[in-house]
């Protein structure tokens, strides 16, 4: 998955709880497992973890292609997509072992100047280390 910006891919095992009645995936597992990915990669870039509560979600859109069970090795991977003055856009997807698609989506964060208040310019920093093209890879499958 290639983005604009930077990238990280998550290996990792689906989860007895992140599984439903039917046996597979739970459609909320993926909303989790996206957001697992984004703040490693925030750790990735050196931001601190205390911006993470000022980087609420606006926009989710997400197309499940295919069931996950129990135990499936899975591999979560988030890339920016863009970065605007106060927002990003990130494209994710999740691939089973095989290399299938299982899951694809984008969704939009925005930087805000503390919890109460509107969106903020994001820190020079931040935007530069989001906007530049980077990949990391992690294995938490073990």
């Amino acid at each position: 998955m290639t983005g604009a910006g930077a990238a990280i891919t998550v290996r990792r095992r689906v989860a007895w709880n992140e599984t439903d009645a039917a046996g597979h995936n739970h459609f909320s597992a993926a909303f989790r497992w996206l957001e697992e990915a984004e703040h490693l990669l925030f750790r990735c870039l050196g931001v601190e973890p205390a911006l993470i509560d000022r980087i609420p979600r606006v926009h989710i859109e997400v197309d499940y292609a295919d069931r996950l069970y129990f135990s499936d090795v899975i591999d979560v991977s988030v890339s920016v997509a863009r970065v605007g003055t106060s927002s990003c856009s990130f494209d994710f997807e999740v691939r089973k072992a095989d290399g299938s698609r299982a899951i694809t989506g984008s969704y939009v964060i925005v930087h805000a100047s503390s919890t109460s208040s509107g969106s903020a310019a994001w820190p020079t920093a931040v935007s530069e280390a989001l906007s530049r093209p980077q990949e990391f890879t992690r294995d938490h499958s073990a």
